[in-house]
C-alpha cells in the first residue's frame, strides 16, 4: 500500500487512479464518486485537488490528488467483501506516511534551530572581534604604561636602597 501514497507539498496524498487500482474499479467510476460526494466546498477544495497527467500517448488526462480525509470520505461508500481490508491498509499507509513526515519535520526544525544558534554564535564572535580590534591597542598601551611605571618604581627603589645601605 505504500506505493499508493506519496508526498506532495509536505502532505500525504493518493490519487483517484491509485484508488481505482486498489479497489479494482474503473477510474471514471471513482471520479464520478468524487463528483457525487455531498460535502461543503471548503472540504472538497482542501481534500480533492483536480489536476492533469500525461498518459502513455502523451494526452492530458484528469486526475484527482486526494488527502487522507478525502480518501476516508470517498471510500466510506465503497462496499464489497474486500474493501474493508483495503481501507485499513490505505489508512495504515497514510498514518505511516504522516509519521514519516512528522519525523522529517522535527529533524528539519532541529537542524534549523542548530543553524540559527551557530549563526548567532558566529555573529557574536564577529562582533567581539570588532570590539577586540578597537580595544586591543588601547589595552596594550595601558599595559605598556603600567609596565614602564612599575619598572621605574622598582629601579628607583633599588637605588634608594643602595643609598640607605651606604
Amino acid at each position: 500500500m505504500k506505493d499508493f501514497i506519496s508526498i506532495q507539498n509536505g502532505q500525504a496524498i493518493t490519487t483517484d487512479l491509485l484508488i481505482a487500482k486498489a479497489f479494482n474499479r474503473r477510474p471514471s467510476s471513482v471520479r464520478r464518486a468524487i463528483k457525487n460526494l455531498e460535502c461543503n466546498p471548503t472540504f472538497r477544495a482542501s481534500n480533492f485537488a483536480q489536476t492533469y497527467y500525461l498518459d502513455q500517448q502523451g494526452k492530458k488526462q484528469p486526475i484527482y490528488e486526494i488527502t487522507k480525509d478525502g480518501f476516508i470520505l470517498l471510500v466510506m461508500g465503497f462496499t464489497s467483501k474486500d474493501t474493508t481490508e483495503i481501507k485499513i491498509q490505505y489508512i495504515e499507509a497514510f498514518n505511516e506516511m504522516g509519521r514519516y513526515l512528522n519525523n522529517e519535520f522535527k529533524k528539519f526544525n532541529e537542524i534549523c534551530r542548530s543553524f540559527d544558534l551557530r549563526k548567532d554564535n558566529v555573529s557574536q564572535s564577529a562582533r567581539n572581534m570588532v570590539y577586540w580590534k578597537r580595544d586591543k591597542p588601547v589595552l596594550l598601551n595601558v599595559i605598556d604604561s603600567i609596565k614602564k611605571r612599575l619598572q621605574l618604581e622598582l629601579f628607583n627603589e633599588d637605588e634608594n636602597d643602595k643609598g640607605a645601605d651606604e
